[in-house]
Parts: structure tokens; C-alpha cells; sequence
């Protein structure tokens, strides 16, 4: 018997880059269509670097796509059989760029850039409903994950299809970030374009271990 679910990925990979018309050279200012970008962009805003409300999202973008990633690279790591500890250092590193996306955001908690407030809260649904598939399932997973799929018990997989149940309440918090994305651009005067792969990101992160 094998696992039977197969997962669409979740639409963040067509998170917007924004593509105002800046003058300084702020790692928040451009596009984020690399890792370096991304990273660069983290570093930035944890520092307090948005100055408005552009660079306000491409902080909070940058923070989202980082941890997308690394859920996308778990799914990765099981069709690969990758070790136990490998998964488990990929859940560990998402969780602490969850806890720090959430300290890097109460920075900006007493700015009033139009929708900010609202950008926040969804971002925190977001970042909680991923912490709590990685805490309720990923990490019991990530043994079974180390292994071919038809080594898996019948109890192995009847926890994995719970996992996936639990999965939909990521597909829902997702797309209505994706979608507010645009309302929050307009609201604050910049336009989105282009998209983020983090695809690439995802194979150069894997590429990067050692099997």
C-alpha cells in the first residue's frame, strides 16, 4: 500500500514582485526574483529597513516566500527518500524564520500605511496555519518520509492522509494571501509584476545537500 496523495503546490508561486519606482538601493527596493534577493530583502526588513509601505510588503513577501520554500523542500525531500534529519533541520529552519518573520513584523506595528494592518494579520494566519502542519504532522512524518513510500504502515498512512486534510487549510489562508496582495499594492500605490520562482529555489536549497 502507498501513500495516494499527490499534492498540487499551493498557488504562493504566484506571489508578485513589486515594481515601484525607487531611488535608493535598499535591499527592499526591486524586484525579489532570487534567493539572494530574498535573503537579502529578510536581513533588511528585520532590520527596520521598510520605510514604506512598498518596502513594507517586500519585507513581509520576502519573509513568506523564505518559509514557502522550505515547506516545498519537505515535499521534495520525501520523494527522495532524504534522511530523517535532513527533513527535521528543514522543519527547524522554517520554524525559526516563523518566529522571526513575527518579531520583524512588530517593528512596523505602529506604522499606518493604508491596509499594513491587514497585511499583518493574514500573514500571521498564514505563518500559523504552516507552523501547525509542520508541529501536528511533519515532524512525526519526517521518519516515515526517509523511507520508500511502500514501506509505510497502514497507520503511517492514514496519519499521512490526516496531514493532507489539514493541507486544505493551507490551500485556503494562501490563496487569500496571494489575492490580497493586489489589493494591498493599490491601496498603498505601487504596481505588482513578474512572478517568483521558487521552484529554482527549492532544487538549489536540495542541490546543496549531500545524499
Amino acid at each position: 500500500m502507498m501513500k495516494k496523495l499527490f499534492f498540487v503546490l499551493p498557488i504562493a508561486s504566484v506571489m508578485l514582485v513589486s515594481c515601484g519606482e525607487s531611488t535608493a538601493n535598499d535591499a527592499l527596493d526591486g524586484a525579489l526574483t532570487e534567493s539572494g534577493d530574498i535573503d537579502a530583502a529578510v536581513v533588511s526588513f528585520a532590520d527596520g529597513g521598510a520605510t514604506d509601505g512598498e518596502q513594507y510588503f517586500s519585507g513581509v513577501l520576502a519573509e513568506v516566500v523564505e518559509v514557502d520554500v522550505k515547506l516545498r523542500e519537505v515535499k521534495e525531500l520525501d520523494e527522495m527518500d532524504a534522511t530523517e534529519e535532513e527533513i527535521k533541520t528543514v522543519l527547524d529552519d522554517a520554524i525559526q524564520m516563523i518566529k522571526d518573520a513575527r518579531t520583524a513584523m512588530d517593528l512596523y506595528s505602529d506604522k499606518s500605511w493604508p491596509k499594513r494592518s491587514e497585511l499583518h494579520d493574514i500573514t500571521l494566519e498564514w505563518f500559523a496555519v504552516v507552523e501547525a502542519l509542520m508541529n501536528d504532522y511533519l515532524y512525526d512524518l519526517a521518519e516515515p518520509m526517509s523511507r520508500p513510500d511502500d514501506t509505510w504502515t497502514d497507520e503511517e498512512i492514514a496519519f499521512y492522509e490526516q496531514y493532507s486534510e489539514a493541507y486544505e487549510g493551507f490551500y485556503e489562508v494562501d490563496e487569500r494571501w496571494v489575492n490580497f496582495q493586489h489589493e494591498y499594492a493599490a491601496a498603498n500605490g505601487f504596481e505588482l509584476s513578474g512572478t517568483i520562482d521558487e521552484e529554482s529555489m527549492v532544487n538549489e536549497e536540495v542541490s546543496n545537500m549531500s545524499h
